[in-house]
């Protein structure tokens, strides 16, 4: 009787030395958070040019640019990671103002000048180089660019040489 009673406390130590082991192991994993990467992106020419492409499509006026403003990436386990960037879109559209109305108004004058946010939210496979995008929202979406982009959530995008711009930690 005593040997099985104390087989059980053995066990019941093992499944919670385990227990403990799991939970600090998940504090670990989510205390991390998720690692910025905005520059990495950045530094890819190709990346960014698909953000310039859109606004080139999207944007209106004389002056209208694109601009990324985060990239995040969460690592999920499994070499699979949460991806979640933030870029804007600014259509501005100025004219200079004839020499005789210079002094009344200004050199020039700005017709219009209105940027929507985009915030983006994906999974991506390291394996594969695939994002799977999950959701997009827009603010401030003046011109209907949401309609455009429903068609996004749910697609796949290859990532060329993703791996570069994943954490360091993650990488095989």
């Amino acid at each position: 009787m005593w040997a099985r009673t104390g087989a059980r406390r053995i066990e019941r130590a093992r499944g919670a030395a385990a227990l403990l082991a799991f939970v600090a192991i998940a504090r670990l994993a989510f205390a991390a958070g998720p690692i910025d990467i905005t520059e990495r992106v950045k530094a890819r020419p190709d990346l960014v040019g698909k953000l310039e492409a859109a606004c080139a499509r999207w944007c209106r006026g004389n002056r209208r640019e694109a601009a990324l403003r985060r990239v995040t990436a969460l690592p999920l386990g499994g070499d699979r990671f949460r991806i979640e960037g933030e870029a804007s879109l600014r259509s501005r559209h100025v004219q200079l103002v004839p020499a005789g109305l210079g002094g009344l108004l200004g050199p020039e004058v700005t017709f219009f000048d209105h940027t929507v946010l985009v915030r983006g939210r994906g999974t991506l496979d390291a394996a594969s180089c695939r994002l799977r995008v999950e959701a997009v929202t827009l603010e401030g979406d003046r011109l209907g660019l949401g309609r455009l982009l429903e068609s996004a959530v749910g697609r796949s995008e290859r990532i060329e040489r993703c791996r570069e711009l994943l954490p360091k930690s993650n990488r095989p």
